[in-house]
């Protein structure tokens, strides 16, 4: 049994300035052939979960590329029109092929169209011909289209937020395309989009609407006629047609059973969209009750300026509130500043410098705050995540220093990554348990690897283009009437 398997991967923000070139997917994650196998076996992800379940089911994995970029503005066209056409004559030159694993984002919109993944799987289909089983797996966020529903055999989407089951949906999906192969299933799909975006911060599966849309969703695969049920929350801050909610439900064999339990997904969302709705303090209101609460340490999640929703990782007004009442000791982690960087390191590891810091993608989301501090170390910003989240993968930073301003330390990393793993932290000398603030920036996926350490978490309604206040931004493109920016 032979597979061909692919990873492309981008959540675009399209309301973000900074383009998605090969640069960005070279400092993120771009692989080819075998490597891509190498890389990922024994990883919390996708393509570690397909790995695995392929070896365990005696299934050769034929791999042609890995391409991944940190969430930012539009995917460029040359790039986008590049990779996909490697993956096409990766297809054509794999011999003869039982079935297509691919591993995709569902929210990448590249240069000149709307809909990345749909463009490719109709492309895919093209070449692999009809009867060739495709099964995908998909974020969480991703915004189905009709083109992706339609050229996919099945698509398995993560069933949780922060997103610690991947590994299990990449073992999902092979052993499904492998029933498909061996005739043990016929798919059939049903497919809704309820007129829904929800924003990021509401979205977590821990508790709220998902919580409850997931528990039934559960109860439902139950029924041995049901072979995967996927929600997706969508990505908002991708202003395209199909943003949003939507409900994926496949059968064996059995539409109608597929289409009873996809409308009952998608009325019971609809029912409580108001608890998708989502409110958090400002700066100072948020400083002052981490400065109050009676343990350590309380994390200030920066939801607004997460890497992970495309926004740049610069923003400075939680840092400057910080600053104004001395709170100490505190880490601000990550801050997104190359610049900063090298000026630290130009200084060396002691010396005291005087930089502007942050503020330099937007100066609508906080100017650059002039700070002078000792720089505590330097480094290369190499760790490996030990989970829950993406356990065994290496992360990047890029060269990174920590700049102590009289014991409140500022992390700044020259490759934009979000917060979401302590490591970070530990690997360039701060220990997040010994601080009384910890400002991480992330929306979400903090919650699954500093939540168990934390005395207090805080959300705090900052700047940032990763806002779940989505009147923040001009909306031009999704379709309308749509909640919650239109009144229903």
């Amino acid at each position: 049994m032979r597979f061909f398997v692919a990873m492309f991967s981008h959540e675009t923000n399209t309301f973000s300035t900074i383009p998605t070139d090969r640069r960005q997917f070279e400092a993120r994650d771009l692989r080819y052939g075998g490597e891509l196998l190498e890389a990922y076996r024994g990883t919390g992800t996708c393509l570690g979960g397909m790995i695995d379940a392929a070896g365990a089911h005696g299934v050769t994995l034929v791999p042609s590329l890995a391409a991944a970029a940190s969430p930012a503005g539009r995917v460029t066209a040359d790039f986008y029109e590049a990779t996909t056409r490697r993956i096409l004559d990766d297809l054509r030159g794999a011999g003869r092929l039982d079935g297509v694993l691919l591993d995709l984002h569902g929210a990448m919109v590249p240069e000149g169209l709307e809909d990345g993944e749909g463009d490719l799987l109709r492309a895919v289909r093209a070449t692999v011909g009809s009867a060739m089983p495709v099964a995908v797996t998909l974020d969480f966020h991703a915004n189905l289209s009709q083109e992706l529903v339609r050229h996919a055999t099945l698509l398995h989407g993560y069933k949780t937020y922060p997103h610690v089951d991947m590994d299990a949906r990449g073992r999902e999906a092979t052993k499904r395309l492998l029933d498909v192969v061996l005739k043990r299933c016929r798919p059939t799909v049903a497919w809704r989009q309820p007129p829904l975006l929800p924003p990021i911060a509401g979205q977590l599966t821990a508790r709220g609407p998902m919580r409850r849309l997931y528990d039934r969703a559960a109860e439902m695969e139950r029924d041995p006629r049901v072979v995967t049920i996927s929600i997706f929350a969508g990505f908002p801050l991708a202003d395209i047609r199909d943003a949003g909610l939507s409900v994926y439900v496949a059968t064996d064999g059995d539409p109608g059973l597929a289409d009873r339990l996809a409308d009952e997904l998608a009325t019971m969302a609809w029912a409580h969209r108001g608890e998708f709705l989502h409110t958090a303090p400002p700066p100072g209101e948020a400083v002052a009750r981490a400065l109050a609460a009676d343990g350590r340490p309380v994390v200030l999640a920066d939801i607004a300026d997460n890497t992970g929703g495309g926004a740049a990782g610069d923003t400075t007004e939680i840092l400057r509130e910080l600053l104004r009442v001395g709170a100490r000791p505190a880490t601000v982690a990550c801050i997104w500043d190359a610049e900063a960087v090298q000026a630290c390191a130009r200084a060396g590891v002691g010396a005291t410098v005087t930089v502007d810091v942050g503020g330099k993608v937007d100066p609508s989301h906080g100017a650059p705050v002039r700070v002078t501090g000792r720089v505590r170390t330097l480094g290369d910003g190499r760790f490996v995540h030990k989970g829950p989240m993406l356990r065994g993968l290496e992360g990047r930073l890029g060269p990174t220093a920590v700049l102590d301003v009289n014991d409140l330390k500022i992390i700044l990393i020259s490759l934009r990554w979000q917060t979401l793993d302590p490591e970070m932290l530990r690997v360039v000398g701060v220990d997040p348990a010994a601080e009384k603030i910890l400002v991480v920036k992330s929306s979400v996926h903090y919650r699954a690897a500093f939540e168990p350490l934390a005395h207090a978490i805080i959300e705090v309604d900052a700047p940032g283009l990763s806002s779940s206040n989505l009147a923040r931004f001009t909306f031009k493109h999704v379709r309308r009437p749509i909640f919650p920016l239109d009144d229903f």
